[in-house]
């Protein structure tokens, strides 16, 4: 205990007495946590007036234990919380209740003040702002649900007994309760606070993944579910189908009515309408909320059966004829328009901007430096090797140094498409082609390209870069 007196000068003197000591819990568990203007202006906003204080200002902190944490603002963008170590100690205190005493013979009043030390810190977290690459996590996650994808509802007769199992290995505690743990390192479902807890995202970001795998959520029960690649793709079929049938435009299919339809046409097998929801909404736009309103986008298709065709085969590379026979014959009929039909368009320096443009970069077994030639490498001689970009790293450094590890030179077309997800804008906006949204994602690349990477002209005329990361 140290006691430390101050007074005042007024005619009616104070004096204070300040008595430190070490509270029973010492040193606590705190931590210090840097804040960004851009998160301090978000808290300091006035609240909508139909929302309460807790939906307007939270700060999400998710992350495994192994993982370093993110924190989620309150509009949804993710920052890494990396800890910085200082030089010098913080130390915090608390203040207990003031004690007065009694008054002494020259009319001044004597106050005893506890304060306990809490904690020394000599450390914070700073906050550093990602673009979160969660596919493969939530896709890691989704696995754990041990009924496996959902194939139709015929294939759910084990559901019942998978619940009588699992309620079975729960282990009681002495007090009665489960071991919650037990559980999630082998859960039967997979709900949305699981999900969140084991995620580094907001739920905006979140569920838009889970629309892009694509899972549903069950009705019922609020449980997510991954769907089937085959299962999905043919009921995408009988969607298109139905569309035919109907005479309705795949600019405009109500999702309440092809429910309705395909139920009726079912013979007996019982659909799920989140599910007919769910494929509309990973192959389609939705033009409208209520009722639910979709149009079909071809090239959705066109990428997500040219995910397909690579991992059924062992992410192998194709030659580039191969691939789009491929991709042709698994392709619904009246979305061939979507994609390009003319063979000739798929040379060397076409493929960033095609349909594979995140998910495979062309090589050749001939002289690489004919890639980067003013006219490239015609579709004959050019092989698409399989990169799908939700599978690389969130930090732009390290993105690129894989990206280099993968292969020694890139050009500018060609790194675009594997770096513009980092960059901090609409993703809607980006893919839609709107111009202050490319022209700041094209500055943050090139700023990127100075930073990490060497380039110089090729006999063509390309910049070709190589890496300066070591």
């Amino acid at each position: 205990m140290a006691d430390i007196h101050s007074s005042s000068s007024m005619s009616i003197s104070t004096t204070n007495t300040l008595r430190l000591s070490v509270s029973d819990g010492y040193p606590e568990e705190y931590r210090l946590l840097e804040l960004t203007p851009e998160i301090l202006a978000q808290l300091d906003r006035p609240n909508n007036n139909d929302a309460t204080i807790e939906d307007e200002k939270s700060l999400l902190i998710r992350g495994r234990e192994a993982d370093i944490a993110a924190l989620i603002d309150t509009e949804d963008r993710a920052y890494k919380m990396v800890t910085a170590h200082t030089s010098n100690n913080l130390y915090l205190f608390t203040r207990a209740e003031e004690q007065q005493g009694s008054q002494d013979d020259s009319s001044g009043t004597t106050a005893a003040v506890d304060i306990l030390l809490r904690a020394s810190l000599n450390q914070t977290f700073e906050l550093q702002k990602t673009q979160p690459q969660i596919h493969t996590r939530v896709l890691e996650v989704l696995g754990w649900d041990r009924r496996g994808p959902f194939r139709g509802t015929e294939f759910e007769q084990t559901a019942d007994h998978l619940d009588a199992e699992q309620s079975d290995n729960d282990i009681h505690m002495a007090d009665g309760s489960k071991d919650a743990s037990r559980h999630e390192q082998n859960p039967t479902r997979i709900s949305d606070g699981l999900l969140k807890r084991h995620v580094q995202a907001g739920d905006r970001t979140l569920h838009r993944v889970l629309a892009e795998i694509p899972a549903f959520r069950e009705a019922r029960s609020g449980n997510w579910r991954i769907l089937d690649p085959g299962y999905c793709m043919d009921l995408l079929r009988l969607v298109l189908a139905t569309q035919v049938e109907k005479e309705w435009s795949p600019d405009a299919l109500d999702a309440n009515d092809v429910y309705q339809a395909l139920q009726s046409d079912a013979d007996g097998d019982l659909l799920v309408y989140e599910v007919v929801e769910a494929v509309l909404a990973r192959f389609g736009r939705q033009i409208q909320t209520s009722p639910p309103v979709y149009a079909i986008d071809s090239m959705r298709v066109a990428k997500y059966l040219a995910e397909q065709i690579f991992a059924v085969e062992d992410m192998r590379s194709w030659p580039v004829s191969e691939f789009l026979s491929a991709l042709r014959a698994t392709m619904p009929p009246q979305l061939h328009k979507g994609i390009a039909d003319d063979i000739e368009k798929w040379s060397s320096l076409s493929i960033p901007s095609s349909v594979v443009r995140d998910l495979a970069y062309a090589t050749t077994p001939i002289d690489a430096h004919l890639l980067y030639s003013a006219n490239g490498i015609s579709y004959y001689l050019t092989y698409l090797a399989p990169l799908f970009r939700s599978t690389l790293p969130s930090e732009p450094r390290v993105r690129m140094q894989k990206l280099f590890d993968v292969k020694s030179r890139w050009s500018r077309l060609e790194l675009q498409p594997y770096l513009e997800d980092l960059v901090d804008v609409d993703r809607d906006m980006l893919e839609g082609g709107d111009s202050k949204t490319l022209e700041t994602v094209n500055k943050t690349i090139d700023a990127w390209l100075i930073k990490f990477c060497r380039g110089v002209k090729s006999p063509g005329g390309q910049t070709v870069y190589s890496s300066r990361l070591k």
